[in-house]
């Protein structure tokens, strides 16, 4: 028996290959600390702490990169 067209053309197709995709990340730019906003944290710190002045400004600084 005789095969139909849509059975012939279903046998004969090949598996159609993978694309491959990449996704685009984008980069997000290395965080600038000015010096006001690292001041601003440590007053802050020493409101709520106090403590000494260096310790809370590196603290300051390590809170900021960390945001």
């Amino acid at each position: 028996m005789p095969k139909k067209a849509t059975e012939a053309a279903a046998t004969t197709r090949k598996p159609a290959a993978k694309k491959t995709t990449t996704r685009r990340t984008r980069k997000t730019p290395p965080v600038e600390l000015h010096w006001d906003h690292v001041a601003t944290r440590a007053y802050y710190i020493h409101l709520e702490e106090g403590g000494d002045p260096t310790e809370n400004w590196f603290r300051a600084e390590r809170e900021l990169l960390a945001a």
